[in-house]
């Protein structure tokens, strides 16, 4: 049975936060990895909107929070500086400023498929639909 796009990251979000404890205390920046990943796997299965939403499986709830979860600890370890050098948007001097930069978009950005979807490329294979051009 599908789900419409806005109801599946809402499931997405909450498995995701139940499985990974740093998505609980940020809000922002789980729903915005969820919904980059949705559309990634959107854009992967060639999947086409029915009545102007992209439909899902909602076998897919639980595969899309595990990518999601990986995203989000790598991305969140690079923010917070825990996983090596957070990349430093700007500075200000007497005012003692430091803003990093938004690595979940660079990051799911720059990367392939096969490192977003990090092994659940072989899972989604058999689902993709092809485009046909007449």
């Amino acid at each position: 049975m599908g789900i419409a796009r806005d109801t599946f990251v809402e499931q997405v979000v909450e498995v995701l936060k139940s499985r990974n404890e740093k998505a609980l205390a940020n809000e922002n920046l789980t729903k915005d990895t969820v919904e980059e990943v949705t559309d990634r796997i959107s854009l992967y299965l060639n999947l086409t909107p029915v009545n102007g939403s992209y439909v899902f499986d909602e076998r897919l709830v639980r595969v899309a929070a595990r990518i999601a979860s990986g995203i989000f600890t790598s991305i969140s370890n690079e923010v917070s500086g825990d996983g090596g050098e957070a990349q430093i948007k700007s500075i200000s001097d007497n005012g003692q400023t430091i803003s990093f930069a938004e690595g979940v978009r660079n990051y799911l950005a720059t990367s392939s498929d096969q490192e977003v979807f990090s092994g659940f490329t072989e899972l989604l294979k058999p689902y993709r639909r092809c485009n046909v051009v007449s």
